[in-house]
Formats: C-alpha cells, structure tokens, sequence
C-alpha cells in the first residue's frame, strides 16, 4: 500500500520516522519543509519531487521525505490523488476539513488514519472497510503503543464487515450493489442466511465469535421459511434464480481451473468464450476460476496469453512429460498423442495446476480450443458451527 504520512510538527515528525521504519516500501513522509528540513536552513530545491508526483509544491529533504512549498490545503489535494493511505499525525479537525470535499467514492477514496501529535490515538477516519483504514490504525497504533480507534459498526460490535468475508483469500463480491443494504440487515441482527459450499469455512473467524443471528442453510428449501433479512451465497457454482434481489450477496472464491488446449492462431475471443460456455453449461461460476493451465508447448500462444491477461489469472504451463502419466486423464486422443507425444492437454493440465485428483468437467471440444475444469481441494480446517 502507498502511503502518505503527514505531519505539521517536529514531534509528529519523529512519530512519522517510526512508522515508516515499520512499513519499508511505499510510505513516504511529508511535512513543511522548515519542520521537516530545519528552520533556519537553505529552502530545499523545488526542482526535486517526489516519484509520480509532478508539482512545484514539494521538495526531497532526504531519500522518502519531503517538505512542501505552499498551504496544506494546496498540497492535500494532490497527496489524496497519489497514495492509497494517508496518516495525518495531526487534529482530528483538520483532517475532516480537508478530505470531506474530496471524498466522493468509498471504492477509490483513499484510507485515512489521523494520529494526534503525542501519538497516543490512531483513530481510522475513512475509508475503514474498503479502503484498510480500520486495519491500518491498528498497525499504526501496536507501532506506536497507541489505542486504536474504530467506530464502523461492524467491527465495534464484533459482527462479520460484509465487505471483507474472504477478502484475505481471494474472493470476489458480485451483487455488489446490496451492499451497503446487507451491512445495515447484519448490524441491526436481522436474520442472515449463509449458503455456503466452496471456499474455506473459516473466514467468519477473523470476526470473533459466529454471531447467532447467522443461520447456515443446508438446502435452498430453508431459505423461504427463514424470513431472512439478507442472504450470503458463498460457491463456485451458479446460484438459484429466485434469490432475493436486494438482500442477496455472492462470494466467489477462486478454486477453479482451467486446463486448455488449443490449436495455433486461436484468437482471445474464441478461447474465452468456449472457457465461459463450458463453465456456465456445468453450473459454475467465471468468477470463481482462479488459473489457466497448460503444456509449455503452448504457453507462447497469443490468444491463450492475451486470455490470461485480460482475465487477470495466473497462466500454469507444464513440460509434456509432466503431463504424459498423469493420473484421472478420463479423455486421452490419440490425435493429440501424435501431435506432441501425450495423450492430453486439458485434462492432466487442469489436475495438475489445481491439485485435484479427478475432474470436475472433463475435455470439452470447441472451435479449436479445449477446456476441462477441475476444482481445487477443499482446505483441510474446515470448521462450520
């Protein structure tokens, strides 16, 4: 994460020099140049600016810091524009007055942490789900020996941040819209039904306890009579249609993978859109693969890597004789065999890069593309209450 500190005084600035001794790597310190450089001194050149940002505002004082030439409020802009986080060791008061105009969207807004100048609170001031904000104050505070301050309900209660279920592990939300409506119904201890069946069933334990108004569902039958006030869908497969439409949440873990084959010359289109037709024909989920994977015979082709790019996914290539004998192959060819001396491509690929012993979805022919589909083992701490 790139992060901004700001100070405005000599004691907030060795506070900052500790934090970033504690975060090496994209933290950088700012602060006026008579606090940050030493009154009295030559005015550092102006000419000398931070990587990324182009403004006469800023000086480099030393390697990851610098002192700004102009009013706070001139520089807070451009600082909010270029970091991912910023600590402000200063008043709670002027933080507010600065970031409230420049706030619009909690998806790009950076995390903002305000520490006061005795380094005695780290209070998370925006940003506290989506951003990190509630996670970087209480970095900030155990560097500190501060007390961490966080008012999101969620977390102030102990209940689930709908926001961050799986986040640490690679999931993604759809539905996304519901939100802000699903975090309201968890707070306020509305019913909360869970659909879960792929993924690690520990992610509520980051949390603390499993909060009681959670009710797992063991069929999509529970879920009429339960009165739910919001539904979590936690799978790798494609949920029931008549879900609730502004109550229901999807996770999608990435557990996933597809093994390809192609022929030369394939382009992106077709690869992509067979991999997506034989996923939606089975049930499954595109959001929830999670690596392409294939023999080092092809890993140069265009279409194939233009694929794996565009779907920002891991691209696994195998040598052929790391293919050759694997075990679970269910569709060998013969064509394929006397082509580059194994029996299959798709197959062994998808079991190998996932660590499956048998497939989900065996070899599915396509205009000059094949597709199999395995699933990565479930993890071993599986713990539901």
């Amino acid at each position: 994460m790139s992060t901004a500190i700001l100070v405005l005084t000599r004691d907030g600035f060795a506070l900052a020099r500790r934090l970033r001794d504690a975060r090496p790597g994209g933290t950088v310190i700012f602060g006026p140049s008579c606090v940050v450089g030493g009154c009295g001194g030559p005015v550092p050149s102006a000419g000398e600016a931070p990587s990324g940002v182009s403004s006469p505002l800023f000086a480099t004082v030393e390697p990851g810091v610098f002192g700004w030439l102009g009013p706070l409020r001139l520089v807070f802009p451009t600082l909010w524009e270029r970091h991912e986080a910023i600590v402000a060791v200063m008043a709670l008061g002027i933080v507010v007055r600065l970031a409230g105009p420049l706030a619009i969207d909690k998806r790009r807004d950076p995390a903002v942490v305000v520490v006061d100048d005795a380094g005695r609170f780290a209070i998370s001031v925006l940003g506290g789900h989506g951003a990190g904000a509630n996670e970087l104050a209480c970095q900030v505070a155990e560097v500190l020996g501060a007390q961490p301050v966080i008012t999101t309900a969620s977390d102030a209660r102990g209940l689930p941040a709908v926001d961050q279920l799986g986040r640490d592990q690679g999931w993604t939300i759809e539905r996304a819209q519901n939100l802000t409506r699903v975090a309201a119904a968890v707070v306020r201890r509305g019913t909360i039904a869970v659909w879960q069946d792929a993924g690690s069933l520990d992610w509520w334990r980051r949390f603390g306890p499993w909060p009681s108004h959670f009710h797992r569902l063991r069929s999509w039958d529970e879920l009429p009579a339960l009165g739910a006030s919001a539904l979590l869908v936690i799978s790798d497969r494609l949920e029931p249609e008549n879900l609730p439409e502004e109550q229901t949440l999807v996770y999608r873990p990435p557990t996933l993978v597809a093994g390809i084959g192609c022929r030369r010359g394939v382009s992106l289109e077709t690869i992509a859109a067979w991999t997506e037709t034989v996923l939606l024909a089975n049930g499954l989920a595109v959001g929830s693969l999670a690596a392409l994977a294939t023999v080092t015979l092809k890993v140069d082709e265009p279409g194939l890597l233009a694929f794996a790019t565009a779907r920002q996914l891991p691209l696994v290539a195998f040598p052929p004789d790391h293919l050759a004998n694997h075990p679970g192959i269910e569709t060998p060819s013969e064509r394929v065999r006397s082509k580059i001396g194994i029996p299959a491509v798709a197959e062994p690929s998808a079991l190998r890069a996932s660590g499956a012993s048998r497939l989900l979805v065996t070899k599915q022919k396509g205009p000059g593309v094949t597709v199999a589909l395995a699933r990565k083992p479930a993890p071993a701490n599986r713990a539901f209450p």
